[in-house]
């Protein structure tokens, strides 16, 4: 994906998403039907437990830690600038095909909550047509 130019490959192409998303807005809404930006990070990926250590946004309680194995997850997104709702790799269930999650924010005053967005990266590069 990130050889044939289908994801970022280092941060002046993801700043590009700002101005022209990877997918559309349709495509985004049938994983996140509140949502119709994406933001894809470039690589290198690390694991939530890294990013914590910088950036303490992910022990707040609207991040819902505690949904969350900070060692099995890794962050691959979100819905673009200003969200706040990072999009995941989660390997808790299958360490060889993580499915994909999101963070949910709450509408009616109840706590945000990560909810699947795609049952593994195959099924959220399809759906997105990325």
């Amino acid at each position: 994906m990130v050889e044939s130019g289908r994801w970022p490959k280092d941060y002046e192409s993801s700043i590009q998403q700002n101005l022209k998303s990877l997918a559309t807005p349709e495509n985004i809404a049938l994983l996140a039907p509140e949502e119709a930006m994406l933001f894809l990070l470039p690589p290198p990926f690390v694991t939530v437990r890294r990013q914590a250590a910088e950036n303490d946004y992910w022990l707040h309680e609207h991040s819902a830690p505690h949904m969350i194995d900070f060692d099995l997850a890794i962050q691959i997104g979100d819905f673009g600038l200003g969200s706040d709702a990072p999009i995941l790799l989660d390997y808790r269930a299958d360490r060889s095909n993580p499915s994909v999650i999101r963070l949910k924010w709450s509408n009616d005053g109840t706590k945000n909550k990560w909810v699947r967005m795609a049952e593994n990266i195959q099924h959220f590069v399809d759906v997105l047509e990325l």
